[in-house]
């Protein structure tokens, strides 16, 4: 993957690293192309469910998620491509969010990717 660069998204107080991602399915009939807040502290990607819907990815199996906070939640999985740039990250399965809007970019992802995080610059570098 050639280096590609994002700014900083300055809607969050400090300002968070985001990624432009599009999701899609295997079929790639629908796609959802998204910034996605990167957390190097969350195991797995998070989209939302509405947004899953959309693109028509279909609930895989169910699992458990714990929160930092320790706290267990019932959760779905969903089998979606994610694509950064020219990279596709296929079969990936993300977490069905029913109550959130953002999509947060997890270690699932993050860990097959060399980033930089330059806050001073108020950029991340994916390469």
């Amino acid at each position: 993957m050639d280096k590609i660069e994002f700014p900083y998204d300055s809607n969050y107080t400090p300002p968070a690293p985001v990624i432009e991602v599009i999701l899609t399915t295997i079929t790639r009939t629908h796609r959802h192309q998204v910034s996605a807040l990167v957390d190097t502290g969350a195991d797995a990607t998070i989209a939302p469910v509405k947004m899953l819907r959309q693109i028509g990815a279909r609930p895989a199996f169910a699992s458990q998620l714990r929160s930092q906070w320790g706290e267990y939640r019932s959760v779905l999985l969903y089998l979606v491509d994610i694509q950064i740039g020219e990279q596709v990250f296929p079969g990936v399965y993300v977490v069905g969010d029913n109550l959130g809007n953002d999509v947060i970019l997890g270690r699932d992802i993050l860990n097959r990717m060399r980033i930089i995080l330059d806050g001073p610059q108020g950029q991340i570098l994916v390469d």
